[in-house]
């Protein structure tokens, strides 16, 4: 019996680690998923903590200043579900994955995915070691659909789920493209009149005083941002926060129980227990405030009440899921209910998003189009003070 590290999620939504004895990791999660908690890591124990305590510090930096784009793992999940679909295995498919993805940290991913799926290990536990990479829905969307038998769906599925953020983000980048240039041209006429009177040099050093200050300023709340919402406490804080705005919080919370609502729907139809589709169902809504109060209330099940009973106590998904799964539980059709969800708010959220971006962009358009004309006005008026002063 060798002794093994662990790391998992608690009934209350705790963070626990300690060790336990066992054959091997599948083993030790089996022991560990049948007490009810969500298993995060499970690692030999004599080789993980120096070298776990590295790799935190490694993939924290790294999803700072380093982060994966959807697009890239949009490519990434869409060729698993192709290889997978060919008849190759987990272990043949990461191997092929690993030779043909343009991204380093997704190549020494697959790479080590490949040859944990060759020990008959799980995939989801090396997604949990590549945090710049995989976010926690990611891994738990996969250990659901690892537990379900179902990888080429899962794979499909988070390959739409990556499709639609990069639309999504493709879409704000277009709304915001010609607010963009305005804050650029905002920077940079005022700076010509010094190009033509004073040279080049001047006008390097007028430039450099705009500007700097800006770049330096948005550079330092991007990756602040970044870096508070990788400590669980902030950033638990600011998805409650998202969930309580007037119009992104309905959004958000709308876009959380729709991967809620996708995962509990797969770990159902594989005859998952209810207290562990649950938590793990949880931590795919990819919302801390939304999973907190999900998994308060899971233990619940337990203690024989039904599973909508436990979903209208926590008050974290919308009503309407609510009303629909007490429907369901009448005909025991939860996976299809669940299902339904799923796509409505998915449909809502699409065209939400985008309404989002048009109503950010145009925000934008305005400020700036204010500031210039601030601008322009601040300079006529002391055009205009000055020549008056002249003529007296």
């Amino acid at each position: 019996m060798a002794r093994f590290a662990y790391e998992v999620r608690g009934p209350t939504g705790q963070t626990e680690r300690g060790t336990l004895e066992g054959k091997n990791t599948q083993v030790v999660t089996r022991a560990l998923q049948a007490q009810g908690y969500f298993v995060l890591s499970v690692r030999p124990a004599a080789t993980t903590r120096p070298s776990d305590q590295r790799e935190r510090l490694r993939q924290s930096v790294a999803a700072i200043f380093y982060p994966i784009s959807s697009k890239s793992l949009a490519i990434f999940f869409t060729s698993l579900r192709v290889l997978l679909s060919t008849g190759m295995n987990v272990s043949q498919a990461m191997r092929v994955l690993s030779e043909q993805t343009g991204s380093p940290m997704l190549a020494e991913a697959a790479r080590e995915m490949s040859e944990e799926a060759a020990r008959g290990r799980p995939m989801s536990e090396v997604l949990t070691r590549y945090a710049a990479a995989f976010s926690p829905t990611t891994v738990a969307v996969m250990q659901a659909g690892e537990e379900s038998g179902m990888v080429e769906q899962t794979a499909d599925r988070l390959a739409k789920h990556y499709d639609r953020s990069f639309q999504l983000e493709q879409s704000y980048r277009w709304q915001t493209f010609y607010p963009k240039l305005l804050v650029a041209a905002a920077i940079l006429i005022p700076t010509v009149p010094p190009l033509i009177l004073g040279g080049f040099g001047a006008w390097l050093r007028l430039l450099l005083s705009r500007s700097l200050p800006l770049v330096v300023g948005i550079t330092i709340a991007w990756y602040g941002w970044r870096a508070l919402r990788n400590i669980e406490s902030i950033s638990e804080a600011i998805d409650r926060l998202k969930l309580s705005l007037p119009w992104f919080g309905k959004l958000a919370r709308k876009t959380a129980t729709a991967r809620w609502a996708r995962a509990l729907a797969t770990l159902s139809s594989a005859g998952v227990p209810v207290h562990r589709a649950m938590v793990v169902a949880a931590a795919a809504s990819g919302n801390k405030a939304m999973e907190k109060s999900l998994v308060k209330e899971a233990h619940r099940v337990l203690e024989g009440r039904s599973l909508t009973e436990v979903i209208a106590a926590s008050r974290a998904v919308p009503p309407m899921t609510v009303d629909l799964l007490t429907a369901a539980e009448r005909s025991g059709s939860y996976e299809q209910a669940l299902e339904k969800v799923a796509e409505y708010y998915e449909s809502e959220t699409e065209v939400g998003g985008k309404q989002t971006a048009v109503a950010v962009g145009m925000g934008l358009y305005l400020l700036i189009a204010l500031i210039i004309a601030i601008m322009v006005i601040s300079f006529w008026g002391g055009y205009f003070h000055s020549f008056l002063q002249y003529m007296e």
